[in-house]
């Protein structure tokens, strides 16, 4: 289990952001320690120069050195009677062959010509300016010398060790700042992987089931609606749609042997007879006839099978161009005006001009030619066929209607399956695939399907994006 959380995508991710945020941090706070240290640097220097300007102003105001001596002298003996280490330490020298800044190198000079040093020990300090006083020793000093006029000297040297002391915890607390850090980045990456890990073995589990077998099974969505459950509903989506086809495709198994069987076995009785019956020419001629029509039902049977696999799978998409409607409903009725007039049944097409539609003609003209033929073959004598085609807003209409037995409301979803023949409907030829196709090619075409009332019979009404 550890090995696997630690071969998550999620946990390399936050390791990574980690690091990333660790060094980030790192140099954020590396930023705010050296500002830190500068600024108690700048600090530092000011009480310098503001303690060598008291005793420069001395040297002012009596206008000998041995007067600043004697305040330099002054300032050490009341640190010594503290009895605590100096913080401060004074020192001149008049020796202008051995100035101090001949063993000292100077951190930066000011504008006003002061030599300012840093990092030196307070040991070292001492050794240079030759003072016995008491102080922390292993303390770094900040040491600012002044020259005075006749190349005398001025030191004065602080002690920086509660600075640095501060500087070090400071230090010590940033970096463990950043450790810290790092460590609940890593502890929650171990988390979101974990978490991670447990909703793909569920999926991983369900997936399992559903490849043994079991399409009823689903991906489990909960109420986060992260990125998992809206992976899941997909998922699920796609699981029931499958297990729609699944059981579609055993309906139509299932449909079609029951449906294929009557004609199959008509034609083999009818083979057996020519084989085994001696007949007139006359007879055999009919005997074939009728079996050449129960091939023919057999291929229209397949043909519209396959269109609307065709349809279903989107194979004509790309075989779409602009269909001038309005000449194609002329066209249709012209043809089925004549063949309604054969059967007694009156018919009438309008289509609005200048209609044009994005489609695949060949499947448009198959849905018209279905929907008409229905028509026809329901529709008693006296009876009228309505073809029309306009635009209403943003679609464009087309609508078969007729008057013949119509459709229950109760059946109208039923009818759009495969094989599916009404009570009403099984003493006409057919094989009840044609509002399949019909259903088909207008979800192939992102189109609308609406059986309804005609007040008698039927109307069949087909909504196209204009």
């Amino acid at each position: 289990m550890i090995r696997r959380l630690l071969n998550t995508t999620v946990f390399r991710l936050s390791l990574v952001y980690a690091l990333l945020f660790s060094l980030v941090a790192g140099a954020a706070m590396a930023s705010i320690y050296w500002v830190a240290a500068g600024q108690i640097r700048e600090q530092t220097d000011a009480r310098l120069q503001l303690q060598s300007d008291l005793l420069i102003n001395i040297t002012k105001t009596y206008g000998s050195l041995q007067a600043l001596q004697d305040a330099i002298q002054t300032r050490n003996e009341e640190h010594d009677d503290r009895a605590e280490p100096h913080f401060y330490v004074y020192a001149l020298t008049t020796n202008t062959k051995l100035p101090f800044t001949k063993k000292l190198t100077a951190e930066y000079v000011s504008e006003d010509g002061r030599r300012v040093f840093g990092t030196l020990m307070f040991s070292d300090v001492l050794d240079i300016v030759n003072l016995d006083v008491e102080v922390k020793r292993d303390a770094y000093a900040r040491v600012i010398i002044t020259r005075l006029q006749g190349g005398a000297q001025l030191l004065v040297a602080a002690d920086m060790s509660e600075q640095n002391t501060l500087l070090l915890k400071l230090y010590n607390s940033m970096w463990l700042a950043v450790g810290l850090m790092f460590l609940l980045a890593v502890l929650g990456g171990w988390l979101m992987g974990y978490g991670v890990l447990r909703r793909i073995d569920s999926i991983r589990q369900t997936a399992g089931e559903i490849i043994n077998g079991d399409l009823s099974q689903r991906m489990v969505v909960t109420r986060r609606n992260d990125e998992f459950d809206r992976l899941s509903l997909v998922l699920n989506s796609m699981l029931q749609r499958i297990e729609n086809l699944m059981k579609a495709t055993r309906e139509v198994t299932d449909n079609l042997a029951h449906d294929l069987r009557n004609p199959l076995n008509r034609l083999r009785n009818r083979l057996d007879t020519s084989r085994f019956q001696s007949m007139d020419v006359e007879h055999f001629q009919q005997l074939r006839q009728d079996a050449l029509q129960d091939v023919d039902d057999l291929i229209k049977t397949f043909n519209a099978l396959l269109s609307i696999a065709q349809a279903e799978s989107g194979v004509h998409r790309d075989d779409w161009t602009s269909i001038q409607l309005d000449q194609l409903i002329n066209d249709l009725g012209e043809l089925y005006e004549a063949v309604a007039e054969e059967d007694g049944i009156r018919f009438s097409h309008t289509a609005q001009p200048g209609l044009v539609l994005q489609a695949n003609k060949h499947l448009i003209a198959q849905v018209i030619t279905n929907l008409l033929d229905n028509a026809v073959k329901y529709t008693p004598k006296d009876g009228l066929i309505q073809l029309q085609a306009e635009q209403q807003q943003s679609h464009i209409v087309i609508t078969v209607s007729d008057t013949g037995p119509g459709i229950p409301p109760e059946e109208r979803e039923r009818v759009f399956k495969r094989f599916v023949r009404l009570d009403n409907a099984r003493s006409t030829p057919g094989n009840g695939l044609g509002l399949s196709l019909v259903k088909a090619v207008a979800d192939l075409h992102g189109a609308q399907v609406e059986l309804a009332d005609n007040q008698p019979g039927l109307k069949v009404i087909l909504r196209f994006l204009a």
